[in-house]
């Protein structure tokens, strides 16, 4: 008689292999099974397809670090391999400047999990050794969890990326302007109380909303995947400069305006002018190449919920008696306002201007992401 024994894949493996590579990711499998046994797995999982390289533990003994080096790039799977071949091939990837996530069971996988950037332990199936040498416990054992991770990591770090550009915009603003009063001779604009005002209301209110940005349905695309562990990018340096500049100009034009009329209410509209940029600002934060007008602003309601109780703090401190006296701030007229607002305009249209030059570079030259 003959008997043939499977060990079907999960139904979910081949959505989340295809997401994994949507999201520049590269799945390899390495193995102590036979070679045709690999190859019909991987297929069936997505992993190998045809053209791909596979290959063995005797041929990574035959292989010297160049010849490894060059291969990996074409290689889906290596087949019977050793504990030791395994280190091999992840100090191989690590080596061509290659972040690597292990996936393991057993105890032969613990040499490379310890190797490996991130080493991901089986909880179900995992052994004691394994477990220990991991980074990560996969509970389920499901590899779709991983790539849902992935997704929430890229979110998480990605939002921590809007908040700093945020923060960092809003606050070189200030500094702009008081520097560029402190050139040309003029009274500061701002007062100690109003820039703790403005750091302490607008900022921790909008940056938190701004933290709690959703799931960008593109975070998984090649194109949205971390090109690098910077935080502070060279692009974002770029949008805190465009962001900042028309802000902090804008708030000087209104002040200089004002300042021989009624010095209190200067600094008030310079005050103003600052906290509506803001406003304004947060929304462009939201996203580095989409239109603030093609995003759906009910995507983020505690942004709007926050817009809505730092706007409230704001004219607070214009009306009330008690804020007057301790922030230094005047009434203004429905007029100042309309002007306040017109200048605060900038900032969107600026920052609109350079997400569409961004857009047609993309568009022009995709090979670039």
């Amino acid at each position: 008689g003959l008997v043939c024994l499977q060990d079907v894949i999960r139904p979910e493996v081949k959505h989340a292999v295809q997401q994994a590579k949507d999201a520049g990711i590269r799945i390899v499998m390495m193995t102590g099974d036979h070679r045709l046994t690999a190859i019909a797995i991987a297929r069936d999982a997505g992993i190998y397809h045809e053209g791909d390289h596979v290959l063995t533990g005797e041929d990574l003994e035959s292989m010297n670090k160049d010849e490894l080096a060059a291969a990996l790039g074409t290689t889906s799977i290596f087949a019977r391999v050793t504990p030791d071949h395994k280190m091999t091939i992840v100090q191989g990837y690590q080596q061509r400047g290659e972040v690597i996530a292990m996936t393991g069971d057993g105890v032969n996988d613990a040499p490379a999990l310890v190797a490996a950037d991130l080493g991901i332990a089986m909880g179900k199936t995992g052994t004691d050794v394994a477990k220990e040498a991991a980074d990560i416990i996969l509970l389920d054992d499901n590899i779709a969890s991983i790539i849902a991770a992935v997704e929430e990591g890229r979110t998480i770090y990605k939002n921590i990326k809007k908040v700093l550009l945020y923060l960092f915009s809003t606050n070189l603003s200030e500094v702009l302007l008081i520097l560029a009063t402190l050139f040309l001779g003029m009274p500061l604009p701002l007062f100690a109380a109003q820039i703790i005002w403005l750091n302490l209301v607008t900022d921790s209110f909008l940056d938190v909303a701004i933290a709690m940005e959703p799931r960008n349905k593109n975070v998984m695309n090649s194109t949205e995947s971390i090109a690098s562990t910077s935080l502070i990018d060279p692009l974002m340096i770029q949008r805190i400069i465009v962001m900042s500049i028309p802000m902090a100009f804008m708030a000087l034009f209104l002040f200089a305006r004002e300042l021989q009329t009624d010095p209190v209410k200067a600094t008030t509209l310079a005050m103003a002018v600052l906290a509506v940029s803001q406003w304004f600002n947060a929304f462009n934060c939201r996203t580095s190449s989409e239109s603030v007008f093609l995003t759906n602003p009910l995507s983020n309601r505690p942004l709007l919920g926050a817009l809505a109780i730092v706007v409230t703090l704001q004219l607070a401190a214009v009306y009330t008696p008690f804020l007057n006296t301790i922030l230094h701030t005047t009434p203004l007229s429905p007029t100042d306002w309309a002007i306040v607002f017109v200048c605060a305009s900038p900032v969107v249209f600026i920052e609109e201007i350079r997400k569409a030059l961004a857009r047609l570079s993309l568009s022009l030259h995709p090979a670039k992401t």
